[in-house]
């Protein structure tokens, strides 16, 4: 049973992301926002009672990768098929098997239809894959952009490229460049909004100075969450290349739109670089200064610092494991699920080496587990009876 838990109990990166957002309007209005966004509709028809689909719901869907992907290609729906929420969705459609997850254009057709659960790379493939048969070929509206590179064939071309993982900025950028571009026209701020993928680009600034304009198109938050997803991808690019120049500009850019946010990813660069090295004394300052004002506050953040610490190369030292304890006590001091964290903090302090102390966070595990589920209850108290014999 303690080896079953453990396996419930899962890390983060140091900045945890949402799942996917699904929209809770109608029917009919995700018709529409589908066709005003020219997007496919994902929908999750699920029933209540069923295992799998309480499983995707509770660790795929809330998946960052999976949010990331899905949020920007999909409006994504969810109905339960037995209750009357779903009453208009299945004058349409049907599921025989739960769950059924569909993929719908505009005009209400069914372009790929998967029975049964997934995980979450899985389902990002098959995202994939309804996405392809849903617009032409790569190759084709290159051909069709190179022909006439109208507005419309203009924006499915970039956006085919971002979904191939290929350069579209030489695209965008030409199509913005042209003499007279119009920056009031919803075509021109639709094709803004969605080449915006990175920090480090004149796409950036333009998207920042006509925010308001491209806000009542797409929305105050979804703008927002793009703008966010770019200085998080200049950022995350920074790491990848070890550039320091590039780290700083994910600040700077981050500071136009929130200055404590700029403070607290400034503080995760320091980490996540001292991470890396080999300068133990650096790794310290940077761990401490992040756990203050990086993490601080942030269950997400903080189980994501526990796990990079006790994954680097200093984890055997004393004042990594007293970081790494700090960061997860922290964590579930703050969450909902705090237990989990207790626990799994009891269990790394009882490898370390230090019962008594794992005692301690195995008892505070129990206590936040005092309604939780009997199963649940008889592992936590296996272990602090476990841990007592051992400090006796």
């Amino acid at each position: 049973m303690l080896r079953l838990l453990l396996l419930l109990l899962c890390t983060t990166p140091l900045t945890a992301q949402e799942g996917i957002d699904f929209f809770r309007g109608s029917w009919s209005e995700a018709l529409e926002r589908a066709e005003a966004e020219d997007k496919l509709i994902f929908v999750d028809a699920y029933a209540e009672w069923c295992g799998p689909c309480k499983m995707m719901s509770a660790r795929v869907f809330p998946d960052a990768e999976v949010g990331e992907y899905f949020n920007a290609n999909f409006i994504s729906v969810k109905y339960d098929m037995e209750k009357a929420e779903s009453a208009d969705f299945r004058q349409w459609h049907t599921a025989s098997a739960y769950p059924t997850l569909l993929f719908i254009n505009a005009e209400n057709e069914v372009v790929h239809r998967l029975i049964g659960a997934r995980q979450s790379q899985q389902l990002i493939r098959d995202a994939a894959a309804a996405l392809s048969r849903s617009e032409k070929d790569l190759d084709e509206l290159r051909a069709d952009y190179e022909t006439e590179p109208t507005e419309e064939v203009t924006f499915k071309y970039v956006r085919a490229l971002i979904r191939a993982g290929e350069s579209h900025l030489r695209v965008a950028n030409d199509y913005l460049r042209r003499p007279g571009t119009d920056f009031t026209a919803p075509a021109t701020l639709r094709l803004l909004f969605l080449a915006t993928t990175e920090a480090d680009s004149r796409l950036f600034d333009l998207l920042l100075e006509h925010r308001e304009a491209v806000a009542e198109l797409e929305g105050h938050e979804t703008v927002a969450a793009q703008l966010q997803r770019a200085v998080r991808a200049t950022f995350d690019k920074g790491l990848e290349y070890r550039s320091a120049d590039l780290l700083a500009t994910a600040v700077d850019k981050q500071s136009l739109l929130d200055k404590d946010e700029a403070n607290r990813l400034e503080s995760e660069g320091e980490f996540t670089v001292a991470l890396r090295g080999n300068d133990y004394k650096g790794f310290v300052k940077a761990a401490k200064s992040y756990l203050k004002k990086g993490a601080a506050g942030d269950v997400g953040r903080l189980r994501g610092a526990f796990a990079a610490i006790t994954e680097s190369s200093f984890k055997d030292y004393k004042e990594a494991t007293d970081l790494a304890a700090e960061a997860l006590s922290a964590a579930a001091a703050r969450a909902e699920d705090g237990w989990r964290d207790y626990y799994q903090l009891a269990r790394y302090l009882q490898e370390r080496k230090r019962p008594e102390q794992a005692l301690k966070a195995a008892e505070q595990s129990l206590a936040a587990l005092a309604d939780g589920p009997a199963n649940y209850r008889r592992a936590v108290q296996g272990l602090v009876d476990e841990l007592r014999a051992a400090t006796k």
